[in-house]
């Protein structure tokens, strides 16, 4: 794998972000249009599409930093950016230190686990401090990947910041950039005073001081998969038969009038929670959704039998392709590899594409294991 340009697109803290998309959800947003384009985005992989796909690290915590209106250098995590008033915007690290210690009333201030956390952020305040240009105004929001330089074992650096374990070769490039730095991150967007987010529009290579902080450029894959062109041929006739169906059973303004705006979204929880291990009537019935919206979903199923089937084969088929395509990614030669546990593969992968980035993860893989992290 080897670095990549930024590339992200607009949007706010203070609002609900967008989501990226799971290639086998696009069609509950795009109906038979989207289906078409993630099969079709998944095909071209094979054929040079691959370069457009990059690493989803999985790091923690997710810090804000950078300098305010007067120049002043402030740190902190992402609840403490967004606390009433800019309270825990933090300007020094003690202060920082001690803002994490007495969250939620001091209840976890003795917590062994809390103090080292809150200590290991106090240190990152400096090297970030430092980092950070003293002319420039405006933050930067990502997810710290190691407070301090990794062990070595094997010629590799070995990191876990969450519950994905990287390993990187010592002689690769990024391998001899993790040597010189003691911190790395991934930066995922720039914030204005208010919050405001926007694209990535400074140089990492060049934009940061010294060689403490390490800014990790999007990693893409370097080799594509092996399709089954059987498959992807058998998901496209699906959706040209009953393109027609599925959209009439998507479609937002007779959703809207029968006050079922939320249909896709359920559509998705559902995916979500059970990874379609479980018959959606039947999970409907646990769920949170309303008695009187719950009959009114079925009633509504029952009018559009044909469209609700077929989606459902075109989710199942796209998410198989899915992962098959993982899998490859996971097991080729690359300078970094990552893993949960003794397992390859980490929290998954990101295709970009102009009409709208689609995320490649594997449910019953990362985000299997992320949900059964106690936190």
């Amino acid at each position: 794998m080897r670095f990549h340009e930024f590339k992200l697109t607009e949007s706010k803290l203070f609002e609900a972000e967008a989501r990226i998309q799971h290639a086998e959800d696009v069609v509950f947003w795009e109906g038979s249009k989207g289906a078409a384009r993630a099969i079709e985005s998944l095909k071209k992989l094979e054929q040079g599409g691959h370069n457009d796909v990059t690493i989803k690290w999985d790091g923690s915590p997710a810090i804000i930093f950078g300098r305010d209106v007067d120049g002043k250098f402030v740190f902190t995590d992402k609840s403490g950016f967004v606390k009433k008033g800019g309270v825990e915007r933090a300007t020094s690290g003690a202060d920082l230190e001690q803002f994490l210690l007495n969250r939620g009333g001091g209840a976890n201030k003795d917590n062994p686990d809390r103090i080292a956390f809150a200590g290991k952020m106090k240190q990152a305040f400096k090297l970030y401090e430092r980092a950070t240009p003293k002319d420039h105004r405006g933050y930067f929001k990502g997810d710290l990947l190691y407070y301090t330089t990794p062990p070595l074992k094997n010629n590799t650096f070995v990191f876990t910041p969450n519950i994905v374990t990287y390993t990187v070769d010592v002689d690769s490039d990024i391998g001899k950039r993790i040597q010189q730095s003691q911190s790395g991150i991934v930066i995922h967007r720039q914030l204005d005073e208010q919050g405001n987010e926007s694209a990535i529009t400074i140089d990492a290579n060049t934009f940061f001081e010294g060689n403490d902080v390490l800014v990790f450029p999007p990693v893409t894959v370097t080799k594509g998969p092996q399709i089954i062109d059987k498959e992807i041929q058998e998901l496209q006739t699906i959706v040209s038969k009953n393109a027609s169906a599925m959209d009439k059973l998507l479609d937002k303004n007779t959703l809207a009038g029968l006050k079922l705006s939320d249909f896709s979204d359920v559509l998705y929880k559902y995916v979500n929670q059970t990874n379609m291990k479980s018959d959606f009537v039947q999970w409907l019935g646990t769920s949170s959704v309303s008695k009187i919206k719950q009959q009114k979903m079925i009633e509504y199923i029952g009018q559009n039998k044909a469209g609700f089937d077929a989606l459902w084969q075109v989710v199942s088929g796209i998410q198989k392709v899915k992962n098959d395509i993982i899998n490859q990614f996971d097991n080729h030669d690359a300078d970094v590899k990552a893993s949960i546990g003794n397992n390859p593969g980490g929290e998954g992968y990101v295709l970009a594409h102009p009409q709208g980035d689609i995320k490649l993860v594997n449910r019953s893989g990362f985000t299997a294991a992320n949900r059964a992290v106690q936190r």
